[in-house]
């Protein structure tokens, strides 16, 4: 077999590369950086309260009460 092919620098580097920022983004957890979205967090209703009389009530996802 020829050595050159068993032993290829630029191969090492094609993969080695790659991993290593994958690797050194991980380590300081730059991936949550990125994936946080880019707008704030908005406060939603809760799905569920209590009405005046104290009876359980449950509301849609966007807050208002379901109709009779």
């Amino acid at each position: 077999m020829h050595q050159a092919i068993l032993i290829s620098g630029r191969d090492t580097l094609l993969v080695a590369v790659p991993f290593l920022v994958l690797f050194v983004i991980s380590l300081f957890q730059l991936d949550k950086l990125f994936a946080t979205p880019k707008g704030g967090i908005k406060l939603r209703r809760p799905l569920s309260g209590i009405n005046k009389d104290g009876k359980p009530v449950l509301c849609d996802p966007d807050g208002r009460r379901p109709t009779r």
